[in-house]
């Protein structure tokens, strides 16, 4: 792609020269030009504790600190958490005014002792964030109540925009008669039943449909030219396809006249209204399941029942709208309802009355804190972090620089392999943001229109916007369902962010509104694509959920990946969807090691003692060790040191306790975020000691450099 001198757009082979020139003004002569990088997967918190071991432990690793040797951080979801603290506390320094770095004196987040045993010596950011894992209920009047609170009050106002607009589109279907009763049949001369105008249309589609497929049958007798009758074909089968979704328009909002006459008054009022309170409760239950996608736990309510909610939620707004109209019928109260729907529609940001906000203020508080709730250890508003801007990240520290891995929605492109997926990975980082199916744009340009930018807390929330109408885990679930993604749009349960596309040329911007991308892109659909203004980014987990993607797409020599998703059977769920798509975007090939390999990885795979083994299903090795072939001219090869959450021999004891208290650990449910100190820090010290085990395996010693002093 060339330089596009009117929106500054560049491809991906671009962007990875300008930032490799950018690390390399960092980089001493002993490094060398073999590029690093290491992958924080999704999983929440969980995940942010796991990889923050991680980080402690190549800090301190035999020799010199292996963090400082990374060249690329790449994070997604979860793993976005620990890994926005590191780069914002690299950019403000300590709380004691010195300079941040990634070697054990100046390490930001928890000087280690060297050796086999995590004692940290005392950390104020390291006591802020582990006092703080509890991070969506911080106190201080922001507690249970006030996150119940926002969820109603993002769901009420979503609720009465879509119902207020129903209500208007059922009072002008009135004006023109299209639920008035004609007698037809009567007309022609025939005996029929009295129906509904949009009755009588439904009808007069199904006949017209008849005639037209035995017209069509017939004149397959007829010879025509092969490319004239292909052609023909196709224009018929999207006739065929419009024609029945009109049908099955008209017939739903017929049927609202027979199911209200079918009742009272006042009780049909009632079913109308429980039909929504059903669909709401529900999709609260959707809401726990979608947060909770990746743990192989099916808690809660089975797939049949989420597409009940998502039907039971559609069609009481309708029943209710339809018997509301009654009310606004007078030209004032229907100019009154008119007003108050555009204003509720069109004069409010998506992005300020939704969830994602306030998620986005929670995460930026505990990980992206203010020096004074480091000191003080206490929870303040985090105001330093509210304006801090992504394009003046890793600035103080080059390295590593990172990259914070989302998900572009796409499940409307043109394109088959984005439209499959349902989305594309998103890249937001100090230097560049975008994805192949949008071209990227530099950040310092990008979401400037209405907007000063965007904010290291907004990328990393967007990160992890793990629910989201149209999106599921590795682009899969039942919330790509279109009834499923109405639910969530409707009721306005969504964590995602409506962005400016990279290529877009409008000049100015205007806030996304519930009309615009809300109505026409979650809910009516065929929106959603890489050629819109407005475009949706969610959690990086939608599309890879190990943050290894980007690192391959960079060719990068050494890819250590800490793996910390909910995984209960160990399927490795999310490391084969990351396989599948290097192979298939990059041709690049993974292969594991014969002796280090995932079997290794499976609970009870110990030869050690048999008692213990069984009790702790524990493992015989924490990570395995794989060759990467990315089959380019250069035969460029690398290697992937895969660390996955699971028990061996040899860990604390209490790790082993708290296993004995919690059977579940480590894949304990996403759902979970609200970690005490005690679950906090189990994860830590996993992650901790599992990586200081592979820093003093052979195999690893020898791709990693170390030499024993």
């Amino acid at each position: 792609m060339l330089w596009n001198r009117k929106i500054n757009l560049l491809d991906s082979s671009e962007i990875i020269e300008k930032e490799k020139e950018y690390i390399k003004k960092e980089k001493s002569s002993q490094d060398g030009d073999d590029i690093w990088g290491m992958g924080i997967s999704g999983g929440g918190i969980r995940s942010a504790s796991v990889g923050l071991g991680v980080m402690q432990a190549l800090v301190v690793a035999p020799g010199k600190s292996l963090l400082s040797k990374i060249d690329y951080l790449s994070t997604v979801s979860g793993g976005g958490y620990i890994g926005s603290a590191l780069t914002w506390f690299l950019h403000k320094g300590l709380p004691d005014g010195r300079r941040a770095g990634t070697d054990p004196d100046n390490f930001p987040l928890g000087q280690i002792g060297s050796g086999a045993r995590s004692e940290p010596e005392r950390n104020l950011i390291l006591d802020f964030i582990r006092q703080h894992g509890n991070y969506l209920l911080p106190g201080q009047g922001l507690n249970v109540l006030s996150l119940l609170g926002v969820t109603i009050r993002s769901m009420f106002i979503s609720l009465l925009v879509y119902l207020s607009l129903l209500t208007a589109i059922m009072c002008t279907l009135t004006y023109f008669t299209f639920f008035q009763s004609y007698p037809f049949g009567k007309y022609l001369g025939l005996n029929l039943p009295t129906f509904p105008l949009l009755i009588w249309l439904t009808i007069t589609a199904v006949i017209f449909l008849i005639v037209v497929s035995l017209i069509y049958s017939i004149r397959t007798y007829v010879n025509m030219g092969s490319q004239r009758r292909y052609k023909n074909q196709i224009i018929g089968q999207k006739f065929l396809g419009k024609t029945w979704k009109f049908i099955l328009v008209s017939c739903l909002l017929g049927s609202l006249v027979y199911i209200s006459s079918l009742l009272p008054d006042i009780l049909g009022k009632i079913i109308a209204g429980t039909s929504i309170s059903i669909g709401t409760i529900l999709g609260f239950f959707q809401y726990k399941i979608t947060v909770n996608e990746g743990s192989s736990k099916r808690g809660g309510l089975p797939t049949a029942a989420i597409y009940i909610a998502a039907f039971a939620l559609n069609y009481g707004l309708l029943l209710s709208a339809f018997m509301l109209r009654e009310y606004f019928l007078d030209p004032f109260t229907f100019f009154i309802l008119i007003i108050v729907t555009i204003l509720l529609s069109v004069f409010v940001n998506l992005n300020f009355v939704g969830l994602h906000r306030m998620y986005r203020d929670r995460l930026m508080e505990t990980f992206l804190p203010n020096a004074k709730s480091v000191i003080d250890n206490k929870w303040h508003a985090a105001t330093d972090a509210n304006d801090a801007l992504l394009e003046n990240m890793c600035d103080q520290s080059r390295r590593p620089y990172h990259l914070i891995n989302t998900n572009i929605v796409l499940v409307d492109s043109p394109t088959a392999k984005f439209r499959g997926r349902g989305g594309d990975s998103f890249l937001l980082s100090k230097l560049f943001c975008g994805s192949d199916a949008t071209s990227y744009k530099p950040t310092n340009e990008y979401m400037k229109r209405g907007s000063t930018g965007i904010s290291l807390a907004t990328a990393m929330a967007i990160s992890g916007a793990a629910v989201n109408p149209h999106t599921g885990s590795a682009g899969r679930g039942p919330t790509r369902n279109a009834l499923v993604s109405a639910l969530l749009g409707i009721l306005n349960l969504r964590l995602g962010f409506w962005a400016q596309n990279t290529k877009s040329k409008k000049i100015i911007a205007t806030p996304p509104n519930f009309l615009k991308p809300g109505l026409n892109g979650d809910l009516l659909g065929g929106n959603l694509s890489e050629n819109k203004d407005d475009i949706q980014l969610t959690d990086g987990g939608h599309f890879e959920n190990l943050a290894l993607y980007e690192l391959i797409r960079r060719k990068a020599k050494v890819i250590i990946i800490s793996d910390a998703g909910a995984d209960v059977n160990y399927q490795f769920g999310d490391l084969a969807n990351a396989i599948e798509k290097v192979r298939v975007d990059f041709g690049v090939k993974i292969r594991f090691d014969k002796k280090y390999n995932l079997n290794k990885l499976l609970p009870c795979s110990s030869t050690d003692d048999k008692l213990s083994t069984e009790k702790f299903q524990l493992s015989e090795h924490g990570f395995a060790v794989a060759d990467i072939d990315y089959l380019d001219k250069e035969k460029t090869e690398g290697k992937l040191i895969y660390l996955k959450s699971t028990l061996t021999s040899g860990l604390p004891v209490d790790i082993y306790g708290y296993k004995s208290k919690h059977p579940d650990f480590p894949n304990q449910t996403t759902a979970n975020q609200f970690f005490n100190e005690e679950q906090f820090e189990a994860y830590r010290e996993l992650g901790y000691q599992l990586t200081w085990q592979m820093l003093n395996s052979e195999i690893c010693q020898k791709i990693l450099g170390i030499k024993e002093k």
